[in-house]
This record gives structure tokens, sequence and C-alpha cells, in this order.
């Protein structure tokens, strides 16, 4: 995709994990919810997930650019002296970037700043959705030799 400039593949990546993120932990605290018994409609689902959609755009979007930004210039040093294919080296850091974010702000504030990162499982889905944002953004930057 030659008429998208690199910023945007970028861009593109940490939306498409931002989307992914949070519709994600949305789904995982009303799974907690369910755990008590207490029944959530498809529209409270919805309603939910549009709510945090909206809610957490300022932090975990800044969150994720910034997570990214640094994965993203690692992989691009590692793939320069150690070689390899691109893909692997993003997909890799978009795997590993939330979970190594979190991690980091946990041990530095104490405090699991984002609901859906307090158990292994939803740590592993944050990746997952890591991972999509660097597939994204190997896609879209094929060809541009980035």
């Amino acid at each position: 995709m030659k008429f998208i400039p690199p910023f945007m593949h970028f861009m593109f990546a940490v939306l498409t994990t931002y989307l992914l993120a949070s519709m994600v932990g949305t789904q995982l605290v009303l799974a907690d919810i369910l755990s008590f018994g207490l029944r959530v409609s498809l529209r409270d689902r919805l309603l939910a997930t549009v709510h945090d959609l909206v809610g957490l755009m300022p932090a975990l979007f800044l969150l994720i650019t910034g997570a990214f930004l640094v994965a993203f210039v690692v992989a691009a040093l590692c793939r320069r002296f150690l070689g390899g294919k691109q893909d692997w080296w993003y997909l890799a850091a978009g795997f590993t970037s939330l979970p190594a974010a979190l991690m980091l702000i946990k041990y530095f504030m104490g405090a699991t700043l984002f609901a859906a990162a307090r158990t292994s499982f939803g740590m592993l889905l944050i990746a997952l959705c890591g991972l999509a944002g660097g597939w994204v953004y190997t896609r879209l930057s094929q060809n541009r030799g980035v």
C-alpha cells in the first residue's frame, strides 16, 4: 500500500489493537459479573462495549501508542542488526509490547491499569490483540522496505 504513509500504518495498527483490547477488556469484566450470578443482556453488553470504546480512548490509546512505538523501534533495530523476516519481528513486538508495558506499570506504580490484565488469560488475550496490531502493521508496510 504505497499510497499510505508509514505513520498511518502505525496508527492503523494502534487503532486495531485499541479496538480489540477495549472490546476484550469489556467482555472479560462482564464475564466476571456473570460469575456472580448476575444477568447481562446483549443490549447491556453492546452498551458497555461502546461506553468502554469511548471511555478508555485517552488512556488505553496512549498506552498502546507508547508500547508500540518502543516495541516497533526495537523490532526494526533487531531486524537490522540480527536479520530475519520483518513480519516476525513486528508480530513479536506487537505480541509482547502491551504485556510488557502493563507489567512495568504494575511494578513501578503498583496498579493494574487495565482490568483485563489481572489474570494470565486476560494478559494472553491482550497480547493477542497486540499481535493483531503487529499483523496489521506488517501487512500495510509490505513492499515499502520499512
